[in-house]
């Protein structure tokens, strides 16, 4: 049961159905104004690999990371060319 995710074209809210059946996908309305006038966003993917290692971190793409701090955990997202101080 796949769970689709749409955009209102009248208010822009964004929200997530899962649809039963091919047919609930014309049927689909925006929870916020009710209005019929929805599309369909492409989502990504979510796949697990299983036991293979990821491959090194490309220094060219963004990342993000988690790290313990002192409030619990902190994640903090790696941009190319910028440096924390």
């Amino acid at each position: 049961m796949p769970i689709y995710e749409f955009q209102c074209r009248s208010c822009n809210y964004v929200f997530e159905l899962l649809m039963m059946t091919k047919d609930e996908l014309k049927e689909a309305r925006c929870p916020k104004c009710q209005s019929p006038e929805v599309g369909k966003l492409m989502s990504a993917a979510n796949i697990s690999t299983g036991g293979h290692k990821s491959p090194p971190p490309d220094p060219n793409r963004p990342s993000v990371e988690t790290r313990t701090c002192q409030s619990g955990s902190c994640t903090y997202l790696n941009l190319p060319g910028y440096t924390r101080d």
